[in-house]
C-alpha cells in the first residue's frame, strides 16, 4: 500500500464521521433586498487527515524494517559448522542457530543423514542426531572414536564461543554412550583454495585446514595422503608428536584397532634378535607409510641403532635398518679385530645376512656380494631381493658383525 493510498482512505473515513452541514445553513439565512450573498463551500487544511497519514506511513516503515532484520535473523547463514569422522557434514545455521542447511560431503555422510530434515531446528538438536546416527552406523565406536569440529563465522569472538560450546557438548555426548570420545575442534579461516582442496578430496574446509597445518608440523605427509585417512587416525599422527596449537584437543585417540605398541615392539626386538634388557633410547609412536598406519620403533642395542616400522593392523615387519651407534663404534670394533684376524668369507657373510633376514638361500634373487672398506673396517656389502623387498646388508668382514642393514619396498 502507497502513502497516497493511506492518505485516501484516511480522508474518506473523516469525510464519513463530519455531517455536511452546508445546505441547513443556508436556509437559515435570511434574504436581504439589493444585496447578493455568495455562499461557497470553502475546504480548510485537515489537520488531524495528515496527521493520520503520517503515522501510518510511520507504522509501515517500521514494519518494513521490522521485516527486513527478521528476515536476516531467521535466513542469513551466520555460521557454518563442520562434523567430520570419516563422513564429512556440513552446517548452515543463522544468529539465532537455528539450522538452514544440512550438506552431506560425501558418501558416508549421506548415510548418516538419510531421510531426517533438519531445517528450522536448533542447531544443539542437530548434532545430537547427527551423533547419534554415526554411532548406529558405526562410524564412532571403541574402535575409532574421534570426532573434528570446525567453526567458520564472521564474528571471530562468537566463532570462539560456539567452538568452546560445540566441543564440551560432543566430549558429553559420547562419554555417556559407553566410550570416551576424543573431541578435536577448531576455528576456520576461508580461504579459496582451501576451499578448492576440501572440494576435490569431498572432505570439509576444517579438516583440509587440519590437514595443512600438520603438512607444516610434519613435511613427509602430503595432502593426498592424508585426505584419505579418518579423523582418528589423523589423531593419532598429531599424538604422537606432532601435536597442533591452533587445534583444541579432549580426550585420546582410540588404538584398539591395532596390534598395540607393546606387540610391536616384540616384533622388532625379535627381529632384530636383541633382548628387552639390552636396549635403550627407545621410542614408538605411529605414522602414516605407503598406505599404511605403522609403528615407527627406535631404540639402540650393542652399540647400533635399530629402525623399524611395523603394520600397525598386522603385526609384521614392513621395513627395518641398523647403523652404527658412533658412540660405540670405534670399541666394538676394535675389539672384533682383537678376537681374529682374518675373513669369515663370503659364504659365512652371506649366511649371517640370511639368518639375519629370516630368509633361505632359494628364496632371494638378484644376490650381489663385494667387499669394501668403511671406516677402516673391512666390510661385505650383501645385496638381494625376496618377496617383493630389497634387503642391503654390511657385514664385518673379521667379526661377521651385522654393521648396517635395511629393507626396502621392491618398486
Amino acid at each position: 500500500m502507497t502513502n497516497n493510498d493511506v492518505e485516501n482512505r484516511v480522508e474518506a473515513a473523516f469525510s464519513r464521521l463530519a455531517p455536511d452541514a452546508f445546505d441547513a445553513v443556508l436556509s437559515d439565512c435570511g434574504s436581504r433586498k439589493g444585496q447578493v450573498i455568495m455562499m461557497t463551500e470553502k475546504k480548510r487544511p485537515n489537520r488531524w487527515k495528515r496527521c493520520a497519514a503520517g503515522i501510518a506511513a510511520a507504522v509501515l516503515l517500521m514494519t518494513g524494517i521490522f521485516g527486513v532484520q527478521n528476515y536476516r535473523e531467521n535466513y542469513t547463514v551466520a555460521s557454518r559448522v563442520s562434523l567430520d569422522v570419516n563422513p564429512s557434514i556440513s552446517i548452515t545455521v543463522n544468529s539465532r542457530e537455528r539450522v538452514l542447511g544440512v550438506v552431506p560431503l560425501n558418501d558416508d555422510a549421506v548415510r548418516v543423514i538419510g531421510d531426517m530434515d533438519f531445517s528450522g531446528s536448533s542447531l544443539d538438536v542437530t548434532v545430537n542426531a547427527l551423533i547419534g546416527s554415526m554411532l548406529r552406523n558405526g562410524y564412532l565406536s571403541e574402535m575409532a572414536n574421534s570426532i573434528l569440529v570446525s567453526v567458520d563465522g564472521k564474528d571471530s569472538a562468537k566463532s570462539a564461543a560456539l567452538q568452546q560450546k560445540l566441543t564440551s557438548e560432543l566430549e558429553t555426548m559420547l562419554r555417556s554412550d559407553g566410550f570416551a570420545g576424543a573431541v578435536l575442534s577448531q576455528t576456520v579461516v576461508s580461504d579459496p583454495d582451501l576451499k578448492a582442496l576440501a572440494d576435490r578430496c569431498g572432505i570439509s574446509e576444517g579438516k583440509a585446514q587440519f590437514i595443512c597445518r600438520l603438512i607444516e608440523k610434519d613435511s613427509r605427509y602430503t595432502f593426498g595422503d592424508l585426505a584419505q585417512l579418518s579423523i582418528n587416525e589423523l589423531n593419532l599422527l598429531t599424538s604422537s608428536g606432532a601435536e597442533l596449537e591452533s587445534v583444541q584437543s579432549v580426550g585420546s585417540a582410540s588404538d584398539k584397532r591395532y596390534v598395540g605398541a607393546t606387540a610391536a615392539k616384540k616384533a622388532a626386538l625379535n627381529h632384530a634378535n636383541v633382548p628387552e634388557s639390552s636396549i635403550s633410547a627407545y621410542r614408538c609412536e605411529f605414522d602414516w607409510e605407503d598406505c599404511m598406519m605403522v609403528y615407527e620403533i627406535e631404540f639402540s642395542s650393542g652399540g647400533l641403532e635399530y629402525d623399524y616400522e611395523i603394520n600397525a593392523l598386522t603385526g609384521a615387519v614392513v621395513s627395518f635398518e641398523f647403523e652404527r651407534d658412533d658412540g660405540a663404534a670405534a670399541s666394538a670394533a676394535a675389539s672384533g679385530a682383537a678376537q681374529t684376524a682374518g675373513n669369515i668369507g663370503e659364504a659365512a657373510a652371506k649366511d649371517i645376512a640370511l639368518r639375519h633376514a629370516g630368509l633361505k638361500s632359494g628364496d632371494i634373487t638378484a644376490y650381489e656380494c663385494a667387499l669394501d672398506r668403511e671406516d677402516g673396517i673391512t666390510v661385505y656389502e650383501i645385496e638381494f631381493k625376496s618377496g617383493g623387498f630389497e634387503y642391503s646388508y654390511e657385514i664385518n668382514a673379521a667379526t661377521g658383525a651385522v654393521i648396517e642393514s635395511d629393507k626396502d619396498r621392491d618398486d
